[in-house]
């Protein structure tokens, strides 16, 4: 992560699970710039109320988003970002995620908004070629397990997101995790791997 910039304020698409107007006037848009050549729009709602509040989950969210693979910076468009405490999800052809604050603030307390930014990540940047290719689905069968119970009950939506987690963090940080989850993970989804 290098630099946010602020943009202005526009009005932009702010899909919401709550529901409301899909679009919304005066958004604060933000563009955060990485060392790798990638930009990545973060667009944060109205209700944020001051470009000061939205631009400290804007630097929040850029910095995460930082951590991803470049290949994954390339896909992903934007970042929307609303007030309020609702879990993430992302939309593969739009190539975006949202997030919620309250939800941000306990994923920053519990030390996992990385992982939330790149499980999303998955599902915006990987999920549309990948997710539903015959490949993927003949190593699903192949292995015949699932590493999270939610990629389990969740097989055509979730898996990949869950199982790309661990893969990325066992091919570029070896030894991380503890010897019995890559264990487990090798075990579990080798194809998959």
């Amino acid at each position: 992560f290098r630099c946010l910039s602020f943009d202005g304020r526009d009005r932009r698409e702010m899909p919401d699970k709550r529901g409301g107007d899909l679009f919304a006037d005066q958004t604060y848009v933000f563009t955060a710039r990485y060392g790798d050549g990638t930009s990545v729009g973060i667009w944060a709602h109205p209700d944020f109320r001051s470009q000061s509040r939205a631009q400290g989950y804007a630097e929040t969210v850029a910095e995460a988003v930082g951590k991803l693979p470049t290949v994954m910076r390339r896909v992903l468009d934007h970042v929307v970002i609303h007030v309020g405490d609702e879990t993430a999800f992302g939309e593969d052809q739009g190539h975006f995620f949202v997030l919620y604050s309250d939800n941000i603030d306990t994923r920053v307390r519990n030390h996992d908004i990385q992982e939330t930014v790149f499980h999303e990540s998955v599902h915006a940047t990987l999920d549309a070629e990948h997710a539903r290719s015959g490949a993927w689905q003949r190593a699903q069968q192949s292995d015949g397990g699932f590493i999270t119970d939610y990629a389990a009950n969740n097989p055509d939506r979730e898996d990949m997101a869950e199982s790309a987690l661990f893969a990325f963090t066992m091919m570029t940080h070896p030894g991380r995790l503890p010897a019995e989850v890559e264990a487990r993970v090798r075990q579990v989804m080798p194809n998959r791997l």
